[in-house]
C-alpha cells in the first residue's frame, strides 16, 4: 500500500509462501486510504486499512497482507508494527518504525528485510489462527520493540510449527 519498494515486496512474497505451504500472488498496489489518516496523531488507523484490503479478496479462504511505509496505530496503542484480523483474513505491516532513521540512527538497509519478514510471518500466523508465542526466539513471539524483532529467529519454535502444520 502506498509507495513501497517493489523489490522488498517481491522478496517477501517469494519467502513467505514456503513457510505456509501456499502460493503467493502480488496484488496491484493501492493508495493508503485517506479516511484512515488521523491528522492529530499523524498516523493511519490500521483497521481502516484492513477493511480496504478485505475488499480485494477473491474468496473467504484467501489471506491478504499489505505492506506500507506509513506509521500505524490502534486506538489503545501509541503505534503498532503490524495488525491482523483472523476473521477477515487480512493483515498489514508497517516499515515506518523498522527503519533505523526513525530512531535517529544511520540508515541500514540490511536490517529492514529481516524485520519485515519476521513481522509479516508473525501477522500471517495470526491469520492461520496461531496465538502469540511466549518463546522470545520464536518468530511468532510478540515484538513491540526492534530489539525484540532483531533478537528473535526467523523460524517457528517446535510448538508453533506443530500448531501451524495442524492449521494449514
Amino acid at each position: 500500500m502506498g509507495e513501497v519498494d517493489f523489490m522488498l515486496v517481491n522478496k517477501l512474497a517469494s519467502s513467505v509462501g514456503p513457510v505456509f505451504n501456499r502460493s503467493v500472488d502480488i496484488l496491484k498496489g493501492m493508495k493508503m486510504p485517506h479516511e484512515g489518516y488521523n491528522v492529530i496523531r499523524n498516523q493511519f488507523y490500521s483497521q481502516v486499512i484492513l477493511s480496504k484490503i478485505e475488499r480485494t479478496k477473491a474468496n473467504n479462504r484467501e489471506k491478504v497482507i499489505a505492506i506500507c511505509e506509513e506509521d500505524l496505530y490502534l486506538p489503545d496503542e501509541a503505534y503498532i508494527l503490524g495488525w491482523s484480523d483472523h476473521l477477515s483474513g487480512t493483515a498489514v505491516v508497517s516499515l515506518y518504525r523498522m527503519r533505523q532513521e526513525f530512531y535517529g540512527l544511520p540508515e541500514d538497509e540490511k536490517k529492514i528485510y529481516p524485520r519485515l519478514f519476521k513481522e509479516a510471518i508473525h501477522q500471517l500466523a495470526h491469520l492461520f489462527d496461531l496465538t502469540e508465542c511466549r518463546n522470545p526466539k520464536c518468530v511468532n513471539y510478540f515484538s513491540q520493540m526492534m530489539l525484540d524483532i532483531d533478537n528473535k529467529s526467523d523460524r517457528f519454535c517446535d510448538i508453533c510449527r506443530r500448531r501451524l502444520i495442524s492449521a494449514v
